[in-house]
């Protein structure tokens, strides 16, 4: 149980504070004074009481207001200038400054200054013990409920009894509730729940608390009650009572863990350093010999910048000490991120992540990084000039991969693009379709990129030397490292004049690249016993000119059948023809020209459905399907490209289907083990072969969904939301090490049913020979079997390897306040269970109770 200690540190209504009473200091210190009234105010009548003259009947200094008080009542306002008593009737209403009290009956005596609100009893109730028009206190937006207030303004102190109210979805109670001081009451029997139910399933409670306002609250002592049975208590507890962030010590959880033994879990401290900045350092005890430790610094300065730096160092032990099987971790984890709009055209992005290879696998308690592969950082600063529609950015980019500790890195790499812009053009000129065509010259575009990058990488390689003393070959790995230098520049020219009902785009462009790479590599030596590194350094240089021109046109075939509510087909036909020259002006390692002509044709079937005239009619596309195919002039054999062949189509939004395919029309000859420049069509009598094949299905069917969410239910990620945007809860980041590998998306109990299925083949066959084929099935079903019992499972089957891929069911079931997940992996790395039982509300998220077993019992949680 981690819920009481956690309550402590959340910042602002969301602590155990019982913030009800602090509302007394600024809604019950009433200043009022009397005017003398004779008569009876009939119903709905409205009056001022100003502040009275010394010569008043109020003795001078007996009650003094020091700004306007305004009260009404439905019933009545009855005066009495003998025994100076005020007393309003039925939906009594009384503003001052902020406060507002509503009762239906409310009375003042100058006299002793005092003042009494409390309810009526319900004639409708025939038992005679329930009360309407009860006192309700508004201040500051958040109201109070009590069954009787009282107040006296001479000595400031005031009472309410049973008072309730609710704040960011918290409920809170006291049975007697007194302000003996200006910042100072007293609690009798107080309570808080975040449970809306009139008797709570839980709550925590306290016989006797003083509170300080906006300084602390101290309880003696703190029970933590469910279903009116006590679980646990504290003999005292001192609370925070501002608004916003406070520093003080993050309360642990407690647990036992079959591996690692007992432990303690994120104990440590939160320091609210300012309100830009705040930093949290908890750490993690286990008695079997294991400590985690974890630290994470957050800035922030709303609209200018924000980021953070998380550090993990964990050290555990599995086993018992003196075991032969007792094994050790060692890992480590850290994060930087900033992000910053410096003025309304740059921008600064940085996240990067450094870590040892198996912090993931050993430590994570999140799916997606236990299953991750590598870790990719990056840091990108643009700029751009609006005016000249050009842009510059740096960017640096490192890739890591956790299994084979392969590093790629460009440190940094630069790029500037100016746009295309029309050097021709004459300003004051509409272009087509206005008052004047503009000349083709004027359409006349210019553009131009650079980009240079300086890259490194390292690449492990293994080396079996021989091992001198046995003779034998050993194993070694170590890497290759590559540093590289490129610089790429290209400078087009294009022009789009419209010749009828074709566009023709002719252009012409020129391409330079500039590399300059060094390669450090591990070999043996001649001998095969020593590890020696050769260095190879390299310099290229290549230029191309490249002229092209192509053409493109859009024509359509329409059928009007108008049976069985299909008013029209549509098929839509653009197919675009270029021809490119591209010749290699220097440089010696690639061909030095070529000329390829590419053809592409896109088809679009749509269909227009309308079953009656009280329909609005519907716009389906049925198929989108295109074709590509390219030719060479200048290679030496095979000159026709592959054909590709790709389409999709979404039927109703209910069915999707898209896929692609690859043919090839050369023949393969089985003696030299490729293809060759001999047509299939002429030498086998058929087009061409299909080398390769991919087709994905898939499906997504709901239930209708409840328009009516229960009384008083709030969704969960809004629920979230609400409490992060007032500093309840802390960013996600910020807890970041405690948070579960189960901590999935709340179940959506208004969703009676969902099924989605996803289908995947492909295949691919480069050569007769040469076949290799993948398919796999993905489903998620969840379906509510009562309004408060919901089934979620989900896997996916490999059907080539015959086998399972994480699948996982989740039973889960609403307790209205406290909510129910029970997860099972059947099979793979995660094999296991987990039964968790836990408190919905977000603030109170670390009131759980769990169990688990198999592959989660090392990874904590």
């Amino acid at each position: 149980m981690r819920s009481l200690a956690h309550l402590m540190h959340l910042p602002g209504s969301g602590r155990l504070a019982f913030l009800l009473v602090a509302a007394l200091h600024t809604a019950l210190p009433l200043h009022l004074a009397a005017q003398a009234v004779d008569s009876t105010a009939q119903q709905d009548t409205t009056a001022q009481l100003a502040p009275l003259p010394a010569d008043s009947v109020q003795p001078t200094g007996a009650s003094g207001v020091d700004t306007v008080v305004v009260y009404s009542a439905k019933d009545s306002v009855v005066f009495n200038a003998q025994t100076r008593e005020m007393f309003l009737f039925e939906g009594g209403d009384l503003k001052y400054r902020t406060m507002e009290l509503n009762a239906d009956w409310i009375g003042i005596n100058w006299n002793t200054a005092t003042l009494s609100a409390t309810g009526v009893t319900d004639t409708s109730d025939t038992t005679g013990q329930r009360q309407k028009g009860r006192p309700l206190l508004k201040d500051g937006g958040e109201e109070y409920h009590g069954s009787v207030v009282g107040y006296n303004f001479r000595s400031k102190k005031g009472r309410i009894t049973l008072g309730d109210t609710e704040i960011d979805q918290g409920y809170y109670h006291g049975e007697q509730i007194k302000k003996v001081d200006k910042d100072v009451l007293f609690v009798q029997n107080g309570r808080y729940t975040t449970c809306d139910l009139e008797h709570p399933h839980f709550y925590f409670m306290s016989p006797k608390m003083k509170v300080i306002l906006r300084d602390v609250v101290i309880a003696e002592p703190v029970y933590f009650y469910i279903a009116d049975v006590p679980i646990f208590a504290l003999p005292f507890g001192v609370f925070p009572n501002r608004s916003g962030r406070r520093s003080g010590l993050i309360a642990p959880a407690f647990g036992d863990d079959a591996r690692l033994g007992r432990y303690l879990n994120h104990l440590g401290y939160y320091w609210a350093i300012s309100d830009y900045m705040d930093l949290a350092t908890t750490t993690d005890l286990y008695t079997r010999g294991g400590w985690a430790g974890h630290s994470l610094f957050r800035y922030s300065l709303r609209y200018y910048f924000s980021g953070s730096v998380a550090a993990n160092i964990t050290r555990r032990f599995s086993g018992e000490p003196g075991d032969p099987t007792r094994t050790e971790t060692r890992d480590y984890n850290v994060r930087l991120t900033h992000n910053q709009q410096i003025d309304p055209t740059t921008n600064a992005n940085v996240n990067f992540t450094f870590s040892s290879g198996s912090y993931y696998r050993n430590f994570s308690t999140n799916l997606d990084d236990v299953l991750r592969q590598n870790i990719v950082s990056n840091a990108t600063l643009t700029k751009t000039w609006t005016e000249s529609n050009s842009s510059l950015s740096a960017y640096i980019y490192r890739d890591q991969n956790l299994q084979s500790g392969d590093i790629q890195e460009q440190l940094p790499s630069l790029s500037f693009s100016q746009g295309t812009f029309f050097p021709f053009q004459r300003k004051g000129l509409s272009g087509a379709g206005g008052t004047s065509e503009r000349p083709w010259y004027e359409m006349t575009g210019i553009n131009y990129s650079a980009s240079a990058a300086n890259s490194r990488s390292k690449t492990s390689t293994k080396i079996y030397p021989v091992d001198q003393t046995t003779g034998l070959p050993d194993t070694l790995t170590e890497f290759a490292r590559t540093s590289r230098q490129n610089l790429t520049q290209n400078a087009s020219i294009s022009v789009a004049p419209k010749l009828g009902h074709f566009t023709l785009s002719p252009s012409l462009s020129f391409r330079d690249e500039r590399a300059f790479s060094d390669t450090r590599s591990p070999e043996l030596s001649s001998l095969d016993t020593s590890l020696v590194f050769s260095t190879t350094r390299q310099r290229t240089g290549n230029g191309y000119l490249t002229a092209s021109v192509g053409t493109g046109t859009r024509f359509y075939g329409i059928a009007q059948p108008n049976i069985f509510g299909v008013t029209a087909f549509r098929h839509t036909v653009n197919p675009t023809l270029s021809l490119a020259y591209s010749k290699q002006v220097y440089g010696q390692n690639m061909q030095k020209y070529s000329l390829t002509s590419n053809l592409s044709i896109q088809n679009v079937f749509e269909m227009k459905y309308q079953p009656s005239d009280s329909v609005k009619e519907q716009k389906i596309q049925l198929l989108n399907l295109g074709i590509g195919l390219s030719y060479n002039f200048a290679a030496a054999a095979q000159k026709l490209s592959e054909m590709s062949v790709s389409y999709r189509t979404n039927v109703g939004q209910v069915f999707s289907l898209s896929g692609s395919s690859s043919f090839n029309f050369y023949e393969y000859d089985p003696v030299q083990q490729r293809r060759v420049n001999r047509f299939l069509i002429k030498e086998r009598g058929y087009l061409a072969d299909m080398t390769r094949f991919s087709l994905s299905l898939s499906t997504s069917l709901r239930g209708e969904k409840k328009t009516k969410s229960q009384a008083g239910e709030v969704p969960q990620n809004v629920l979230q939301e609400q409490q992060r945007a007032s500093g309840v809860l802390p960013d996600p980041g910020m807890a970041a090490e405690t948070q579960s590998l189960f901590q999935q998306t709340e179940p959506d109990f208004s969703i009676p049913w969902n099924l989605n299925l996803i289908f995947n083949f492909s295949q691919s066959r480069p050569t007769p020979t040469q076949t290799s084929r993948s398919a796999s099935l993905s489903a998620e079903l969840s379906f509510n079997l009562t309004e408060k019992w919901k089934i979620s499972a989900r896997g996916n089957y490999d059907l080539s390897r015959k086998e399972f891929a994480a699948p996982s069911v989740v039973v889960s079931r609403d307790l209205h306040c406290w909510l129910m997940n029970f997860t099972w992996y059947p099979v793979g790395f995660l094999q296991g269970y987990r039964l968790e039982i836990r408190v919905k509300a977000p603030q109170l998220q670390d009131i759980k109770v769990t169990k688990q077993g198999g592959g989660f019992i090392s990874r904590g949680g």
